[in-house]
């Protein structure tokens, strides 16, 4: 068996090729392009069974050394880093720690997991949606603070302002003055216009009205405010229409999946989250060998620390939070939907936790059901469920009486 470790860097990669014995048959570099991959792979025909460690789990790299079918194995960077005998970083050393941490069979040295065609698409599309909520955040953010010093009545007049209608109506009114000048009829032909789906239009519009002729503070000069919100009004209708149409891509993509109809059945799993859960989680059932490692990656466990007498239990901050945000947001939707989702919620909010350490404490419940069926290709049974947690109550008491 040969061990290879590669040192990734943006233009160039170090190789180290290890034998079972731990001498160093070969180090070279290569460069980021086909023809250092080629190089890399016309080294590599001559060996058989290798295994390669690298620091990430993607990049054209790793796609190339995939597609080959080469067991590839991954070490985060900051494992990497402590690991070094030294303080000093040298790439050429890197590469043959990696392949020397490979070779020992260090436990940070996790196999990368194949996930399907369909899976590597939705994390790609969730990444760009997660992006451009940021994006939206940022300069919805922006927007309000700019609001806040000479139109605080536009904020009044719709609860979250970067959506479509609020801009339209921040755009045909730019300033207070001008909304001082729309009677109730111009309103409500506004809210006809832009296809006000909310409460009744006519309550709108007087309560629109309401807000816009009352008195509020005046700037002195407001000129270079209004300029800016024009400015960012196109940003913010362009983001919001991409979300838009992303969301229903990543849907339907992930209705194209196998599992899709499993993951539908749960409580509460909306179209959104199931396809965060379906991406996050991902297709490959090895990749969990069991429900603690499940629930340890999607951090919804904490960590416990001893040393000596001392003992202390900690927040989880090393997982995948993408996973842990699905679950949270799954969690979430399943209380709303009553059952015993709501009745664990507020057992836990009893016990004196919090809201956000509750609905921890739920995802981590859900975690442990959805991994034994996942396992199993099973079905989802609420009444099953109650069956169990009536049985293991019965036992613990039981227990306890004995």
């Amino acid at each position: 068996m040969c061990y290879v470790g590669i040192d990734w860097a943006d233009q160039k990669h170090d190789v180290c090729i290890m034998a079972e014995d731990g001498q160093v048959l070969s180090e070279f570099e290569i460069d980021h392009n086909l023809k250092g991959f080629e190089r890399l792979g016309k080294r590599l025909e001559a060996l058989d069974d290798i295994r390669v460690n690298i620091e990430r789990p993607d990049g054209l790299l790793v796609g190339w050394l995939a597609h080959r079918d080469y067991a590839i194995h991954v070490i985060p960077p900051n494992v990497l880093h402590h690991r070094r005998p030294r303080r000093s970083k040298d790439d050429r050393g890197d590469a043959f720690l990696l392949a020397h941490l490979l070779r020992i069979g260090d436990p940070e040295c996790r196999p990368l997991n194949n996930q399907s065609d369909i899976i590597e698409e939705l994390r790609q599309l969730l990444q760009a949606y997660d992006g451009i909520l940021q994006e939206q955040r940022r300069l919805g953010n922006r927007l309000v603070a700019l609001l806040k010093q000479y139109y605080p009545a536009a904020l009044k007049a719709f609860c979250q302002p970067y959506r479509l209608i609020a801009l339209a109506f921040i755009e045909k009114y730019p300033t207070p003055e001008a909304a001082r000048t729309a009677t109730p009829d111009d309103l409500a032909e506004f809210l006809r216009e832009n296809n006000y789906s909310g409460r009744s239009r006519d309550q709108k519009m007087a309560e629109l009205y309401e807000f816009l002729q009352m008195p509020e503070p005046q700037a002195a000069v407001q000129t270079g405010f209004v300029r800016h919100v024009q400015v960012l009004i196109p940003l913010l209708r362009s983001i919001y229409r991409s979300r838009y149409t992303l969301e229903k891509e990543i849907v339907d993509l992930a209705q194209t999946h196998p599992d899709a109809v499993w993951w539908q059945q749960f409580p509460g799993s909306q179209k959104l989250t199931m396809a965060r859960l379906l991406a996050w989680v991902g297709d490959d059932r090895d990749r969990f060998p069991d429900v603690k490692v499940f629930q340890a990656v999607a951090g919804t466990v904490p960590v416990t620390r001893r040393s000596g007498k001392s003992k202390s239990v900690e927040f989880r901050t090393a997982c995948s939070h993408k996973l842990r945000k699905a679950v949270d947001d799954f969690a979430r939707q399943s209380k709303k939907k009553g059952g015993w989702a709501r009745s664990y919620y507020n057992s836990q909010r009893a016990r004196g936790h919090g809201a956000v350490r509750s609905y921890r404490a739920l995802g981590n419940r859900w975690l442990s059901i959805i991994w034994k069926l996942w396992q199993s290709g099973e079905s989802y049974d609420e009444q099953i469920h109650l069956a169990n947690r009536a049985n293991k109550g019965q036992q613990s008491s039981m227990q306890r009486a004995g």
